[in-house]
């Protein structure tokens, strides 16, 4: 068995200039060994329990962001005019994974620009796909790392085309 040994020191100051210490010596004793985690279901009426799998850990992954066109006005300002603050974009988006070979799938954003999509583990691109396929608005592409367990937040930027 091991034996704990603590020294707790404590120092009072007291108006005046005086200094009181108290000292204490604790023993305690731990146990050797650390006794074994239950698993499985609590028991039963007969008192016997069936031993059950931990879960895998989550093999997906999350993906959120927002979508946004900009700019929206002409001419942009400094101080930036918050009428010309960038809009949110609904759209659809393409999610590639990086091997090219590899299937695709689409979600889409909703009016606010927002999207969320569980992903297996993996690198993706996402791609807001234009209108009618046409040029504008161009969305840039953006690189996702997905990794079991974790979420990655992105905006995807699409550029109206305003001058």
């Amino acid at each position: 068995m091991n034996k704990l040994a603590a020294i707790v020191v404590i120092i009072v100051i007291v108006a005046g200039g005086i200094f009181f210490v108290l000292q204490v010596q604790p023993q305690t004793t731990l146990p050797t060994t650390i006794p074994p985690v239950a698993t499985g279901t609590p028991p039963t009426a007969s008192g016997t329990t069936t031993p059950q799998p931990l879960p895998a850990p989550s093999a997906k992954g999350v993906v959120r962001g927002q979508v946004l066109l900009g700019p929206t006005c002409p001419v942009e300002r400094v101080p930036p005019d918050p009428a010309c603050a960038p809009k949110p974009y609904q759209t659809t988006i393409r999610i590639q994974p990086v091997n090219p070979s590899a299937a695709y799938m689409t979600i889409s954003s909703d009016a606010s620009g927002m999207f969320t999509t569980s992903l297996d583990l993996g690198s993706y691109t996402l791609q807001a796909q234009s209108a009618n396929n046409s040029y504008y608005p161009h969305c840039s592409p953006v690189q996702v790392s997905v990794s079991a367990g974790q979420s990655q937040n992105v905006t995807i930027n699409c550029d109206t085309g305003i001058r």
